[in-house]
């Protein structure tokens, strides 16, 4: 078996006890990922994927995914995810580590398509770990550096002792957990969390804050932050490429785009709370439904018929 790597040469950190218990005010815990996805609430509650099912899909979207309300839901494993978990591990410092799948056990072409190599790569996910060819780690090993270059030049530095943090608690009557990539010691300074993509200039960054809905993933975090412990935080994501040149941006949300993303966290903890109350968890509202063509669309049609 390969070594697994740990970001820093640093020992995993010692996970707190196997009691799960809802955090209260002035407590944040630390609990193994497989065990926090498990939700470990009193009741089912609102994660940030959660709410944004919610908002851009439906509630019944979100009872599939809910590892409390639907019997039947299984972890799902995607190859596109594996880069930036194992970035995660990395650059926060803690975290599911990852493991290299040994080259002589990949196809001719370099595929990890062989017997052998589907045996390891399920064996490694049967333990929580992330499993990565050669070249992938050098990858992350190249984004590692170039983001703790970039922050120190912001003033950022990621505590690993600070990373990876759970909280559970209610907000507005209403049970939702959240674990943060990385929460420093000092209150006055933002939460902040890590997030890999393929262009991390700042306007696609935007686009990608409003299709992926973190928006409300920002403004959950700071809810359950702040109903755990009392302090209001900002929020600041970091984005960085996974191509090269790995380049990294700090983004905030600011002005209408965050009261925004108030209203629409607010309104998925609604939803969660009339859907629980009431059992019924409703998909896409029947009927026809008419779709107009964008007006960005219409304008070009416009222009190129001049």
């Amino acid at each position: 078996m390969n070594d697994i790597y740990h970001a820093f040469d640093r020992e995993r950190l010692p996970e707190q006890n196997a009691t799960l218990r809802p955090a209260t005010v002035g407590e944040v815990i630390r609990l193994p990922s497989a065990e926090y996805h498990a939700d470990p609430a009193p009741e089912p509650s609102l994660s940030a994927t959660l709410a944004k099912l919610l908002i851009s899909r439906s509630p019944r979207h979100a009872w599939m995914a809910s590892p409390s309300l639907n019997p039947d839901r299984k972890p799902i494993h995607k190859k596109t995810f594996d880069i930036g978990r194992a970035a995660h591990r990395a650059i926060l410092g803690c975290g599911d580590d990852y493991v290299m799948i040994p080259d002589e056990i990949l196809a001719s072409n370099g595929a990890a398509s062989t017997k052998e190599a589907k045996a390891f790569i399920a064996d490694a996910r049967e333990r929580d770990l992330t499993p990565l060819k050669a070249d992938e780690i050098a990858q992350i090993e190249a984004m590692q550096e170039i983001a703790h270059a970039r922050l120190l030049e912001h003033g950022v530095t990621l505590d690993p002792e600070r990373s990876e943090l759970c909280a559970i608690a209610q907000v507005e009557g209403i049970w939702c957990r959240a674990m943060f990539d990385n929460v420093p010691l000092d209150p006055k300074l933002p939460i902040y969390d890590f997030k890999t993509c393929e262009d991390a200039s700042p306007d696609a960054c935007m686009r990608a804050i409003l299709n992926y809905g973190y928006d409300i993933q920002a403004e959950h975090y700071r809810a359950v932050w702040k109903a755990a412990t009392g302090e209001d935080r900002n929020f600041v994501f970091i984005f960085q490429e996974k191509p090269e040149p790995n380049e990294v941006t700090l983004i905030r949300l600011s002005g209408s785009f965050e009261a925004m993303a108030k209203r629409r966290a607010a309104r998925a903890r609604r939803v969660w709370g009339e859907c629980s109350a009431s059992g019924n968890w409703p998909g896409y509202p029947i009927g026809l439904h008419e779709v107009d063509a964008p007006a960005w669309l219409v304008e070009r049609e416009f222009q190129e018929e001049m």
